[in-house]
């Protein structure tokens, strides 16, 4: 298996992450809350940890680049990170959030569909 190969489910792993931490948290924060728990969340590190995981995310479609030579997927991933940012650390929008997600996912595909042809 070469380096090229091993690389090729980073992007989609820190994408998942992302989307975990966003939404995961989300999700577990109502289950909590529907059985009695409450929590405190630090709103600043969870928006920090689902940039965080993007960003990543985001670098791995940039390792992958050299593979395949497409741009199309680091660009989506780079739009969609740009968006994210935003909704995350200057005014949250969730249009903005949920159009971040789409388009990081969908360089993530661009990514994975460019790096087995």
């Amino acid at each position: 298996m070469s380096d090229t190969q091993n690389r090729s489910w980073m992007a989609a792993l820190a994408t998942g992450l992302s989307l975990i931490a966003c939404y995961g948290t989300l999700a577990a924060i109502v289950v909590l809350g529907a059985l009695g728990v409450g929590i405190a969340l630090n709103e600043t590190v969870w928006a920090g940890a689902i940039v965080l995981f993007a960003a990543l995310a985001v670098a791995a479609l940039a390792l992958r680049w050299r593979r395949h030579g497409r741009g199309v997927p680091v660009l989506l991933g780079g739009a969609g990170l740009a968006l994210i940012v935003f909704a995350m650390n200057v005014s949250y929008s969730l249009p903005a959030e949920l159009g971040g997600f789409v388009l990081l996912c969908l360089g993530t595909w661009a990514d994975w569909r460019g790096g087995r042809a």
